[in-house]
């Protein structure tokens, strides 16, 4: 499918915001590195702000929407927290710029963090939670785990594996792949959780 004005603009510009942040990125940046023109952009988007906004906002909503998909369905919590840590190695190697993206907001954020960027990470964050909750209830978790601090710690597992080896290269021995970490993170995470016999 050919690739509109458009779309090679809104990519180049989520690409240069993720590498440069919202503030080291002009219009006459992203009209250099799409092959547009600046007046395109403006007859596009409105304004930097706009285009910033609708970068953060297809990301975030991308980012939600496939997340969330964990916890659709009939699955027990066990295969949801699986699906969910499946769900979230998956994105982070379809949508490389998020990430960047997401922790250039937390360290400097812009006017569109609380509103795209907070708003869509507490939703994902509050399935997890609940999910994590339903497990305490029907007796797959034990007792006295905080369904919220459970959730950031798996993100973080899985956060912190895929930042680290994109800034520096891989962290752990050549040997071990991508899918391998996941699968032991995730027993791991699990036997965390699992009630006590």
């Amino acid at each position: 499918m050919e690739r509109t004005a458009s779309d090679q603009i809104f990519d180049a510009a989520t690409r240069l915001f993720a590498e440069k942040g919202f503030a080291g990125v002009s219009l006459q940046d992203v009209a250099e590195t799409s092959g547009a023109e600046e007046s395109e952009l403006l007859r596009l988007f409105g304004s930097r702000e706009k285009l910033y906004e609708a970068v953060l906002e297809s990301q975030f909503s991308n980012y939600a929407v496939s997340l969330g998909a964990a916890f659709e369905g009939s699955e027990g919590p066990v295969t949801r927290v699986e699906l969910f840590a499946r769900a979230m190695c998956d994105f982070h190697k379809q949508a490389p710029y998020f990430f960047p993206l997401y922790y250039r907001e937390l360290l400097t954020p812009s006017p569109y963090f609380e509103p795209i960027v907070l708003k869509k990470i507490r939703h994902v964050a509050y399935m997890s939670d609940n999910n994590i909750a339903k497990g305490i209830q029907k007796g797959h978790f034990r007792h006295g785990v905080n369904p919220a601090n459970a959730t950031m710690v798996m993100a973080g597992m899985f956060h912190y594996y895929f930042l680290a080896n994109r800034l520096v290269g891989t962290l752990l021995p050549e040997s071990i792949t991508d899918e391998e970490f996941f699968s032991q993170a995730v027993k791991v995470f699990l036997n965390g959780l699992k009630k006590e016999e």
